[in-house]
């Protein structure tokens, strides 16, 4: 078989596998099985959302969220690539601190709203609390596992190389790592984002989540399923053009992966 045909057609899997999901949906709405009221068509979805964009509403409330989301994730992902830095390299650090974060991992992220709530009333510093809680243990864990399945033999070679002690975090550990750095970076953006809509739900008054909240306050199905697609598809997007490229781009550095 030619490679390029294979490439072609792998290249349509997915918008097929997409096509064949709002297919069946479109199917399911038009058996009638569940009120429209409750379980609108795509059409319905994408009516109600341009709606939302012509009154002015949509993309102020994108625009929130992802400002939110770039603020907390950056703060998040820099205190946990310094913690989990130190973790991978202090036996000690990383026996107190390991079992800590892994507990906090299996926190949901809802969980962190109403502490927030309390610490810092109905305010974006709230939020940003909320996707900092709730991004930084898997970037800080995802860290020191990187740094600690670093092969012994890339670190005498440094050495051996002349590499100083203070250059070796940043010239050998930190590179070596980082196919590990971005998984947990993208679990910690996935994680950070659950975060943002969970607090928007309660804590504002723009926002994705507060757009969900308003569509079950009017008890409108089309909002809520609409603002979820839009979340998913934000998900989508952000692993195919952004995290993807560079989780590539560095497999492909180390020899990971072929090109």
């Amino acid at each position: 078989m030619n490679p390029e045909n294979t490439r072609v057609g792998a290249a349509l899997y997915v918008p097929g596998f997409y096509l064949l999901l709002l297919g069946t949906w479109q199917l399911l709405f038009s058996l009638s099985l569940i009120p429209d009221y409750l379980f609108p068509s795509p059409w319905q979805v994408a009516r109600r959302l341009w709606q939302l964009g012509d009154d002015g509403l949509l993309w102020p409330s994108i625009s929130a969220t992802l400002h939110r989301m770039v603020i907390g994730f950056s703060v998040a992902a820099a205190v946990g690539l310094a913690i989990g830095l130190l973790m991978g390299t202090s036996k000690v650090i990383n026996r107190c601190l390991r079992s800590l974060f892994l507990g906090l991992q299996t926190l949901p992220t809802a969980a962190w709203v109403p502490i927030s709530l309390l610490i810092f009333g109905l305010s974006d510093r709230g939020i940003y609390f909320v996707i900092i809680m709730s991004a930084m243990p898997a970037v800080a864990i995802a860290t020191s596992d990187g740094i600690l399945h670093i092969p012994p033999i890339f670190l005498r070679a440094a050495r051996t190389l002349g590499t100083p002690s203070y250059a070796m975090p940043w010239r050998v550990i930190l590179p070596a790592a980082l196919p590990s750095i971005v998984t947990g970076i993208k679990l910690g953006w996935t994680l950070g984002w659950h975060g943002a809509v969970s607090a928007e739900l309660i804590k504002s008054s723009v926002g994705l989540g507060y757009l969900l909240y308003m569509g079950r306050e009017l008890n409108d199905a089309s909002q809520v399923i609409g603002v979820m697609v839009l979340t998913i598809l934000f998900g989508f997007l952000l692993d195919r053009f952004l995290f993807g490229v560079i989780e590539k781009r560095i497999r492909r550095r180390w020899g990971l992966q072929s090109h």
